[in-house]
């Protein structure tokens, strides 16, 4: 350890560098070719990309779903005139037989005379009291050409029915009532007649009617 105003210390040397010259000549052009080296390098590789400024890959289109139009089957049992619901509510709940029908008690046999529907070519079935075998409940589908709707509208005409005009069907109907008076609804479509008939007529009687039919044209069309 070197005191202040030693002599020693004001005579002191440079350090001397102990690499050769030659090496100490060529480090330095090593160190600058590196360096340039790795500048370039770097220029080279891409900037990092940030996650969250990915492009999402696009989503599958959804399929689309196209609505197929209604199309009129003829039934030609009971059991696929009507909704499974509305069998099962009749047979049930209302302890109601099939007496006509296909696959009713008397089969067709049970009126004397095919049903208008029938002789078109339709399906007529009846659900009625087991005991007695009086009808309570007929609901009938049949096929509509453009030769049989004129002859199928004059005679629902001529029954003397009131006649509603609706977008797609024609509408013949009485409300009847509950003494002598049957509810009847016929829904006659371009190519389909769909009619339900309640042997006690009136104001319920009537719109439950209406419900049947409807619950009858969406069983046979699809």
């Amino acid at each position: 350890m070197r005191r202040p105003g030693d002599s020693s210390s004001r005579a002191s040397h440079p350090p001397v560098s102990l690499l050769p010259m030659r090496v100490r000549t060529v480090l330095p052009a090593i160190v600058v070719v590196m360096a340039l080296t790795l500048v370039a390098c770097a220029a080279q590789e891409p900037p990092p990309v940030n996650a969250s400024s990915r492009p999402l890959p696009s989503a599958s289109p959804s399929p689309t779903v196209k609505t197929q139009p209604t199309v009129f089957s003829q039934p030609t049992t009971c059991a696929e005139a009507l909704p499974l619901a509305r069998i099962v509510e009749l047979e049930g709940a209302r302890r109601l037989v099939l007496l006509g029908g296909p696959e009713g008690r008397y089969g067709l046999e049970y009126a004397l005379d095919p049903s208008p529907e029938e002789r078109a070519g339709g399906v007529t079935c009846i659900w009625g009291d087991g005991a007695t075998d009086i009808s309570v409940v007929t609901v009938s589908v049949a096929p509509v050409s453009a030769a049989s709707r004129v002859p199928i509208l004059a005679q629902l005409t001529d029954q003397g029915l009131n006649e509603t005009i609706e977008d797609d069907a024609v509408v013949y109907w009485q409300q009847g009532d509950t003494d002598e008076q049957p509810a009847i609804v016929n829904v006659v479509r371009d190519d389909s007649w769909i009619s339900v008939i309640q042997t006690t007529g009136g104001t319920d009687s009537y719109e439950e009617a209406v419900v049947i039919a409807d619950e009858a044209h969406a069983a046979v069309y699809g």
